[in-house]
């Protein structure tokens, strides 16, 4: 079996923090997002390769953190594109890797998702159903479903209706970007290519994941994992926040401060220096200099200084 981690994105909604830093190594409660999902795949006996398929921009970082894992299961795949615009899109970064390498079961997830199920209970509910298989997450409300990819499943879990953030959810069961395909199916990307070729745009049906469920579960069998816990999606300043409130569950300071007055939901990370300033509900990276200030839902990138600023709702990075 192998594992393919999707990390090729700009993740432009959240620059300037991510302009020179690959979304997946931002850390997540002082722990990079990506290796939360390599803790788990690594250590699986049927895994024996995992592609990380990343764009040029980030082949330095992605390079030296894996060779730091000391593991010999990695094979960093690079996507020959240095715009946003010129992107390969989800679809095309599984395309990329699985029509260009050895064909077997395929394990795909987005590496800057965090979720809080064991992945070891994926692949062997996806061997179990022998077809495809996404895991979905119930969100909270049917409001909050109209932002994700909806799917609806019979007893056995199969998924019978996918609605693209819909109006009006049949469900609260959302898609999430980690999928299981049987050696057996991996033609349906040809195939879902070939249907769309003429009619949309490649950057449609290359980079619409719900498109492509929604296609594929009514072709062939695909199967709903369904997990309870946490699950985020960071993409957005917002969603940052949320996950580093939801996995942190407090706060995490790695260095001094002083006459700091330090509220709910904040990371600190290490070598930075906080003084006289007011922190609440945001991530100050490492090598932060922050002094009489107000910091408040915002994510400060490594080594900015800030001095004398009142700062609510922002992305904040020193510029190199």
């Amino acid at each position: 079996m192998k594992a393919l981690i999707l990390a090729g994105g700009y993740a432009t909604r959240l620059w300037p923090i991510t302009k020179k830093e690959a979304k997946p190594l931002l850390p997540l409660a002082g722990t990079k997002i990506l290796d939360y999902i390599l803790d788990e795949i690594e250590q699986n006996s049927k895994i024996d390769t995992i592609y990380v398929t990343t764009n040029e921009r980030f082949e330095e970082s992605f390079e030296k953190h894996l060779s730091n894992r000391k593991s010999d299961k990695y094979e960093l795949v690079i996507e020959s594109q240095e715009k946003e615009e010129e992107k390969y899109g989800a679809i095309g970064g599984m395309m990329n890797v699985i029509e260009n390498k050895e064909p077997d079961d395929y394990l795909i997830i987005g590496g800057d998702n965090y979720y809080s199920f064991n992945i070891n209970d994926f692949i062997d509910f996806s061997l179990k159903k022998k077809g495809i298989c996404n895991a979905v997450y119930k969100v909270e409300s049917i409001e909050e479903a109209k932002n994700y990819g909806i799917v609806d499943f019979d007893e056995n879990y199969k998924i019978r209706d996918f609605q693209e953030k819909p109006e009006n959810p049949k469900s609260r069961m959302a898609s999430t970007a980690c999928y299981f395909f049987p050696k057996t199916m991996l033609k349906a990307f040809d195939e879902y290519v070939n249907f769309w070729d003429g009619k949309i745009s490649k950057d449609k049906y290359l980079d619409e994941p719900g498109r492509f469920l929604e296609w594929i579960s009514e072709r062939y069998d695909t199967y709903a994992f369904v997990f309870e816990g946490k699950w985020v999606d960071i993409g957005t300043r917002e969603g940052y926040l949320r996950a580093e409130r939801e996995v942190s569950e407090g706060n995490t300071i790695r260095c001094n401060l002083s006459r700091s007055e330090i509220g709910e939901n904040v990371t600190i990370l290490e070598n930075s220096k906080i003084e006289n300033s007011e922190i609440e509900n945001s991530i100050i990276f490492e090598g932060c200099k922050i002094k009489g200030s107000v910091i408040i839902d915002t994510i400060v990138g490594k080594d900015t200084e800030i001095v004398d600023k009142e700062i609510r709702e922002g992305l904040i990075k020193k510029i190199d």
